[in-house]
């Protein structure tokens, strides 16, 4: 519902200058007021602008002064806030306000003095011991987005009990233009000196250093960043590594919160790796690799038959890298856990299963990897790997959310290993198909804008709860009502006939409703003729 009030209040404030031009100019008055952001486990994350549903210093200022009641309420505000922002537009400025924000409330800052990956937040959490963590971003959103991310203690993003906590202190704000701020000394720069200390820790990544140093300069690497924050840490830890033979995309190597040369700064997408592509056959690179703005996800590309260069998905990638650890260690037991979601496909899990190592599923989010692993410490369990189908992967725990800076390192070794085996990565995953089965899969995002779009992507799933939408269906399971001994979710899984899968819910950080399709066949071709087939079925339908 429109917030007449809130408008008032904002129109009566002075603000800076680009707010106050799009309060001025803005066509869309109703979806910037009718509501504040919403927040949660994964923080709050929206478009920038005016109004308490945009991300602008005055909402930021709220979320953060929600953490310090919250650091004060538990009793943990001693022990500090690390923060971090990545190369969005304005995302410098937050992480700023943020700081005075939690400096006012006399909780201690260890603020990054340039930007930094999400990985690395959330490993300077942990190095500073400090109660929370913030990092300043909106992953791979296109360049109109930013966000407020928060970390627990452990590095992990925080629990749904955390964010219901910190929501209700924000919800005490009426006034967001009241929240005090301040300059101080308890906010401390930190510099340099927390790369060598993540790079340091990260050399435990490589299982085989020796063949790195002997071969590591004839693997042909091309990278991109996207024009985020990952450059300095994934070349450094390749190159120091013994990885010799990295090569930059020059258009998209400097940090540039626009994303000129992209829609969207998504190695999920096709379209992130056009000038990767043209590069990479400049230079005859064997892998292509590509990390979102904040670093926390890996895309890659291996050259194909055709000698041209094929993407693999999060489900690949993630499988061929359990599969690489697992075939190097000496010893492998039930005491081995490898972490996936739920809604990644079922390759890993039979590879965990074939070697002898144990395998867990959490829901969709890699915060509850995280806390698996934390549980893991606490039962004496062996943490293996940890991957999601969206490009996110884990191989060393002294980082507790996704990884793309360790899964670069891990992925170079790997193509390395293979190639001088004779084999390439696409070769290799043939064989473990040969095993398992082929697996095919398929992403859909439904678009649900605005306030309106809200309510639809509700009614649709209302719909799907409460009618026999899709033929063939053999089961249907409502996490709502919760399955296994997951917690309940807004999620829904159809089983079908022939093993099919499809699981549909609503994306936790954008306006838009996820369907995953997976089907396991006996060839490639009838694998990809299934989800084609499935594909069209629920577009039909919903």
């Amino acid at each position: 519902m429109f917030n007449e009030i809130e408008l008032l209040r904002w129109q009566k404030a002075t603000l800076p200058e680009e707010l106050e031009h799009d309060l001025q100019t803005s066509e869309d008055l109703q979806d910037q007021f009718y509501r504040y952001l919403e927040f949660g486990t994964g923080g709050m994350r929206g478009k920038m602008g005016a109004g308490p549903n945009r991300i602008n210093i005055y909402t930021i200022r709220r979320a953060a002064s929600g953490l310090a009641e919250y650091l004060h309420e538990i009793g943990r505000y001693q022990n500090g806030v690390a923060i971090s922002f990545d190369s969005r537009i304005h995302s410098r400025d937050f992480a700023i306000e943020t700081a005075r924000v939690l400096a006012a409330k006399d909780i201690p800052v260890f603020l990054s003095e340039e930007l930094r990956p999400t990985p690395e937040l959330s490993f300077m959490v942990r190095e500073f011991k400090a109660a929370a963590g913030v990092m300043i971003t909106a992953s791979h959103n296109p360049s109109i987005y930013n966000g407020f991310k928060v970390y627990d203690e452990a590095g992990c993003q925080i629990t749904p009990e955390a964010a219901d906590q910190i929501l209700a202190f924000m919800a005490e704000k009426e006034d967001i233009f009241a929240i005090p701020v301040t300059d101080s000394e308890l906010i401390q720069t930190i510099g340099s000196e927390i790369d060598d200390l993540y790079l340091k820790k990260a050399e435990v990544v490589t299982k085989r250093p020796n063949l790195i140093a002997d071969k590591g300069s004839e693997l042909k690497i091309v990278y991109t960043p996207l024009h985020g924050s990952g450059r300095k840490l994934v070349t450094t830890s390749l190159q120091n590594a013994g990885f010799k033979n990295v090569h930059l995309v020059p258009e998209q190597s400097e940090p540039d919160g626009e994303f000129k040369t992209v829609q969207s700064p998504n190695p999920e997408e096709v379209e992130s790796f056009k000038l990767a592509f043209q590069y990479g056959k400049k230079k005859h690179a064997d892998i292509l690799m590509a990390t979102d703005p904040d670093a926390d996800r890996l895309g890659v590309a291996v050259l194909n038959e055709e000698m041209d260069y094929q993407i693999l998905t999060g489900n690949q990638l993630g499988a061929l890298l359990f599969y690489y650890l697992l075939s190097e260690k000496d010893e492998v037991t039930s005491n081995d856990y490898l972490v996936t979601t739920v809604v990644t496909n079922d390759l890993g899990r039979k590879i965990a299963e074939r070697y002898g190592a144990s395998h867990t599923e959490t829901l969709t989010g890699f915060k509850f990897i995280g806390e698996k692993i934390a549980e893991f410490e606490k039962e004496g369990k062996q943490f293996l790997f940890g991957y999601e189908e969206s490009y996110g992967y884990l191989v060393a725990p002294f980082v507790r959310d996704k990884d793309a800076i360790q899964a670069a390192l891990l992925t170079a070794e790997m193509a390395l290993y293979f190639k001088e085996k004779g084999k390439s990565l696409l070769a290799v995953l043939d064989e473990l198909y040969e095993k398992f089965g082929y697996h095919a899969e398929a992403l859909l995002n439904l678009a649900f804008e605005g306030e309106d779009g809200s309510e639809a992507m509700n009614e649709l799933l209302i719909k799907l709860r409460k009618t026999d939408v899709f033929p063939h269906v053999a089961q249907k399971i409502d996490f709502k009502n919760g399955h296994l001994d997951l917690p309940k979710t807004n999620m829904l899984l159809f089983c079908f006939d022939e093993g099919d899968r499809v699981f549909i819910r609503p994306s936790g950080t954008e306006p838009k409703c996820k369907i995953y399709i997976q089907v396991v066949r006996a060839s490639a071709e009838k694998a990809q003729k299934a989800v084609e087939e499935l594909k069209e079925m629920i577009l039909q339908h919903v």
